[in-house]
């Protein structure tokens, strides 16, 4: 395990951050993070590796399970902690400089988890080479998803980012499916 290092500007990170800078892309993944609690890793992670027409495994959870716990440990609270200090920052100039650090260090964690996921796809942990883009996307979404009930408009930013990935229509298509198959 000494011999395997991490990359930390790998595909997946120079995909999720090409991608994430779209303006329309950021607020999608901000809005299905905040209002259904989906990671946005693992959904950047599932939009990359359909691109690489692989998909996960039904044992993919047990692979994943130490990056979840990074995520939760360090991305979360991160997270938490800049967004609990923001409104004081607005008024406290010093406290701007916390909030901006606090950032880059949730940008850090970000990365390192990233380069967790990239890792488990160089070993093939948990995943497998699908037929095609919309077989491979409809079921890493699904991991995704896990147990959210999504809104109208959750499934809208999702069909929003998943449409960058496959057409339209097979967004739209899989995005009406997973859902018709939570209610």
């Amino acid at each position: 395990m000494s011999e395997l290092s991490l990359e930390y500007d790998n595909p997946f990170w120079r995909f999720s951050t090409k991608l994430y800078r779209l303006d329309s892309v950021e607020a999608a993944c901000l809005y299905l993070q905040d209002h259904q609690g989906i990671m946005v890793n693992q959904l950047l992670f599932s939009c990359w590796l359909t691109t690489q027409n692989v998909c996960y495994r039904s044992d993919w959870s047990q692979h994943v399970e130490p990056v979840l716990g990074w995520h939760n440990q360090f991305v979360v609270s991160l997270r938490k902690q800049r967004r609990q200090l923001k409104p004081m920052s607005n008024v406290e100039q010093h406290l701007q400089k916390m909030c901006d650090h606090l950032l880059a260090a949730e940008l850090i964690a970000e990365q390192h988890e990233q380069s967790l996921l990239y890792l488990l796809y160089t070993l093939k942990k948990g995943m497998q080479t699908c037929a095609d883009r919309e077989t491979a996307l409809r079921t890493n979404i699904r991991f995704v998803l896990k147990d959210a009930k999504l809104t109208a408009t959750a499934q809208q930013q999702l069909k929003h980012v998943l449409a960058l990935v496959v057409d339209d229509d097979i967004a739209d298509n899989i995005v009406i499916t997973l859902s018709a198959d939570k209610d």
